[in-house]
């Protein structure tokens, strides 16, 4: 799973059982209920790991919102004081820019955009994610 925070939605997405794609994604509003969604949808999709985007600042340093982020990551982590899902974080710089560059470019209304921008920026890091991930080598 993948988590891409923001202050109103959080960006949510689920990769396939083989690891290798970026299945379902969702935008979950970000209010009091929000964790428990996410710990409910990692029982119900049997998650293991959460990769949560850490929005690093364009010249490498951490800003307010990355404090916010591991905030966010430390309450969700102690759901699973049992060690039976796993969190780290990845820089996520761009995913969001990226995914309105798709929702634009696939004529999506700005209005509609906003529906989608946070679940699709979720697949992103995900995406990106899976792929450092099958690259390196098994033994």
């Amino acid at each position: 799973m993948a988590i891409d925070y923001g202050d109103a939605r959080i960006g949510v997405a689920i990769s396939d059982k083989t690891l290798q794609i970026s299945g379902s994604s969702a935008t979950i509003k970000n209010d009091r209920l929000a964790i428990e969604k996410i710990v409910k949808l990692c029982g119900d999709e049997e998650v293991t790991n959460i990769i949560i985007g850490l929005p690093i600042n364009a010249d490498g340093t951490m800003g307010a919102m990355c404090d916010k982020v591991q905030k966010f990551g430390d309450e969700l982590e102690s759901f699973f004081a049992d060690g039976s899902v796993r969190i780290e974080y990845r820089d996520e710089r761009r995913s969001t820019i990226a995914s309105e560059n798709i929702l634009i470019e696939a004529n999506i209304s700005r209005r509609k955009r906003k529906q989608f921008v946070d679940g699709l920026a979720a697949k992103i890091i995900l995406q990106k994610f899976l792929d450092d991930f099958n690259r390196q080598p098994r033994y």
